[in-house]
């Protein structure tokens, strides 16, 4: 395991809307290619009531935070109280992972999520289990397409649009965009300096929240410390599936979706229904090609929650965690075994 990052990296100048990150131990761990990973490690608060520890992935354009926000809107510390160990995964290219490349959804799903997988089970578990939020439930996808038998016992999956054919509008915006599909590096991280302002009108906004379901301090905080640049790489595999509707590595070369039969273990998939990014029917469209047994839920007041929920605020709506949390947690629980 890679060297304990010194405390001191977490301590930096609280502003007033700066986001603290204090995990009880903290890992930089290289990859297979060369770049690196960053693995924040919560022990279980009391008794640990389950032997596989729990790994949280970040979505498109996010880091860290987007799952460990603070005490009240931190899964990963929810899960932690549960009796869970439970690992904030930050992918390559962002934050303490390392600085923003040029570089392919690809080399995440394969490498990135390959050495968490191999680092989490080097303190002694057999297996994990798995959340991820929007992308970070496709990198799992695509890990798993290539590698059937990867030590993952469940996965809840979150806002992880399974097909781009259902989403309006979201080819008309990526044509518009196309200029800076160019870039090695897009800087979204740029959006922090307009977080004093709350989320900006326009359908950016729309796609990544639904900023009514989200209390106006908590749009603020997240606008200055979730956001993270996206690599060009990324940018043009997502836009290419979002033109073809097809879900494939870089070159093409591999379906993702075709080689999911082959994965048996159990899956929690969660929609937003008003989540205009991973609308209920996109997320959906996994269980036609996971080949274990699937639980679907659609977060919604038609569907028996206290409000309609989008994308982001999945994790961080004012209802989040008192209606979002404890489904993952029984999810997952119901799957775990005990230490």
């Amino acid at each position: 395991m890679a060297d304990l990052f010194s405390r001191t990296m977490n301590r930096g100048t609280e502003g007033l809307l700066t986001l603290t990150f204090r995990p009880d131990e903290l890992y930089r761990v290289p990859t297979d290619d060369g770049a690196a990973i960053a693995l924040g490690r919560y022990h279980a608060r009391g008794e640990r009531r389950h032997a596989e520890p729990v790994i949280l992935c970040h979505g498109l354009g996010a880091n860290r935070f987007h799952l460990d926000f603070d005490e009240h809107y931190s899964l990963a510390r929810y899960l932690a109280r549960a009796g869970f160990e439970t690992w904030v995964l930050e992918l390559r290219g962002r934050g303490l992972a390392g600085d923003a490349a040029d570089f392919t959804f690809d080399d995440q799903a394969e490498h990135d999520v390959r050495t968490a997988l191999r680092t989490v089970v080097s303190t002694g578990a057999k297996e994990v289990l798995w959340v991820g939020h929007s992308k970070g439930g496709l990198t799992l996808y695509a890990h798993l397409a290539k590698n059937p038998q990867a030590p993952v016992r469940a996965a809840a999956i979150l806002g992880s649009p399974f097909t781009f054919a259902v989403q309006p509008g979201l080819r008309t915006f990526i044509q518009r965009v196309e200029p800076l599909l160019r870039l090695k590096v897009i800087p979204t991280g740029r959006v922090t300096s307009i977080a004093l302002l709350g989320a900006p009108p326009g359908p950016l906004s729309r796609y990544m929240m639904l900023a009514d379901n989200m209390e106006p301090d908590v749009v603020r905080r997240a606008l200055a410390n979730v956001p993270a640049n996206i690599s060009g790489g990324v940018a043009r595999q997502f836009a290419r599936w979002i033109s073809t509707n097809r879900f494939t590595s870089y070159d093409g070369g591999v379906d993702y979706r075709e080689a999911l039969a082959d994965v048996r273990i159990p899956f929690l998939l969660l929609a937003g229904s008003k989540d205009l990014l991973a609308p209920p029917m996109s997320v959906a469209r996994a269980k036609e090609a996971l080949g274990g047994p699937v639980k679907f839920l659609v977060a919604g007041r038609g569907h028996g929650f206290g409000e309609d929920y989008g994308h982001a605020d999945l994790v961080l709506g004012r209802r989040a965690p008192d209606e979002i949390f404890p489904l993952v947690e029984a999810f997952l629980s119901a799957h775990a075994t005990r230490p």
